[in-house]
């Protein structure tokens, strides 16, 4: 398996298997669709390689809920900041106020530091609390009809268009026109227990090399350990965004 990190390097390999697949995990994804992301602008630039080079993307269907997750929970984090902003610093609602102003200090620290925060699960959980006590039931359904809604369709449209992204989806034990081997619940399962991965880049890590695609594409400095060990892959490489 061949490691990749350099521009130069990530630009000879794609010239050479022109008319190939490549592969991508979702970190990928996201950093090449949103421009508050410190990887955005050479996610871009390899997303223009793939183009020039007629190298269609792939994603499986665990990076595509984890990539509409990571823009829900984008959303949700944008839509908490503009409520903050419409409020009043005298407000009789000093616990949610608190709160939101908590949340744009978040936001603001990591943009500072360019990275993108989004709000984990606990913090959106304690948001629909908070607006719940603050509106009743409907408090969260109005939050998700004004900032979430018709939004997150809209927005994960246009950006599987522009990113131009194709997804496998695959039953066990199966093969395709993508997939050489057939795909096994258990090696995923292997992989996690061997390398320590998380359940979806173990997935991923096992659909790559049963796969016929030539290159991977993460944001995960995780995978070189997955795979600098792996034989009979000569015919595969990784490429790490960093």
């Amino acid at each position: 398996m061949k490691i990749i990190k350099s521009t130069e390097e990530i630009k000879k390999y794609c010239s050479n298997i022109k008319n190939s697949e490549c592969f991508a995990d979702t970190g990928f994804l996201y950093a090449a669709s949103f421009d508050d992301d410190r990887l955005h602008e050479k996610a871009m630039e390899i997303v223009d390689l793939l183009s020039e080079n007629h190298l269609p993307l792939f994603a499986n269907v665990i990076s595509r809920m984890e990539f509409i997750d990571l823009i829900f929970r984008k959303q949700v984090t944008q839509g908490a900041i503009q409520i903050f902003n419409n409020m009043k610093s005298n407000t009789i609602h000093k616990n949610l106020y608190n709160f939101l102003k908590n949340i744009r200090d978040l936001e603001a620290s990591y943009k500072k530091d360019g990275k993108s925060y989004k709000l984990d699960e606990s913090r959106i959980k304690k948001l629909r609390r908070e607006l719940i006590l603050l509106s009743g039931p409907s408090g969260w359904k109005d939050f998700c009809n004004e900032y979430i809604g018709v939004f997150l369709v809209n927005e994960w449209a246009i950006l599987e268009e522009e990113v131009e992204l194709n997804f496998i989806e695959i039953l066990e034990g199966d093969t395709d026109h993508y997939i050489k081997d057939p795909i096994y619940w258990l090696d995923m399962v292997q992989l996690m227990g061997a390398h320590g991965m998380r359940g979806p880049d173990a997935m991923i890590a096992n659909l790559y090399l049963k796969s016929r695609f030539s290159l991977l594409i993460t944001a995960d400095g995780d995978f070189e350990y997955c795979f600098e060990a792996v034989s009979n892959t000569d015919d595969k490489a990784v490429y790490i965004l960093q």
